[in-house]
């Protein structure tokens, strides 16, 4: 029997990042593998445990949404703080899932590329991963609320049992699941997405039109 840890980088334990965990332990356990799950923020002053959970299993799956192209910030320190455990690491395999909310793979892929490379550094054996997109749509909801979820499914399906015989996993594999938009479609999507954004800040008492720090004068 295989063992897996599926580790939900998202801040939220019920959001879609999770929901894909859940469906992935159903899925890997259905092919006979035994899967814990770990909520990173759980942990998020002390990652001992899921360090202990990494090193009593033969794979590892990251799952998180993309944050401003990859995962949450603290997914980084994780790794950083994971890297110095180095008798944790016996060649355990090591996949990827990321899901936001723009349709495309450019958007996210750097989450898997830091993956991969995190990999390389301590002796993991990085098997490939999944971008999932409009992730943002579904706020922890069915796969099947995705215009293209049928697909999605489909796919998820095949990467799920690469993970359980240990297979890389080509990006072909997700790409051939992302919904394929004209450009008049996606200006429309960016417009209702910023004016969600928009919505929540303020509701957070925050001002989304304030100058960037980024770009002040001084900087430049």
């Amino acid at each position: 029997m295989k063992k897996a840890l599926a580790i939900n980088v998202s801040p939220r334990k019920e959001g879609t990042s999770a929901m894909l965990v859940n469906i992935l332990k159903s899925e890997l356990e259905d092919l006979g593998d035994k899967v814990n799950i770990a909520h990173l923020y759980s942990h998020i002053k002390n990652f001992e445990t899921v360090f202990d959970m990494i090193n009593n299993a033969d794979t590892i799956i990251v799952c998180g949404p993309c944050y401003v192209n990859t995962y949450p910030a603290d997914t980084t320190r994780f790794l950083e703080e994971m890297a110095t455990k180095r008798d944790i690491f016996h060649g355990q395999n090591l996949y990827g899932i990321i899901q936001g909310g723009m349709p495309y793979a450019h958007t996210h892929i750097s989450g898997l590329n830091m993956l991969k490379i995190f990999a390389a550094k301590v002796g993991m054996q990085y098997k490939g991963g999944f971008v999932m997109g409009l992730g943002a749509m579904l706020e922890g909801q069915p796969i099947s609320k995705l215009p293209n979820g049928k697909k999605v499914m489909r796919q998820l399906n095949v990467f799920y049992r690469n993970i359980h015989n240990g297979k890389e996993s080509p990006d072909c594999l997700y790409e051939a699941a992302l919904l394929k938009m004209p450009g008049i479609i996606t200006r429309v999507l960016v417009a209702v997405m910023n004016r969600r954004i928009d919505k929540i800040f303020s509701a957070k008492g925050m001002d989304a039109h304030q100058p960037s720090p980024y770009f002040l004068d001084d900087c430049i």
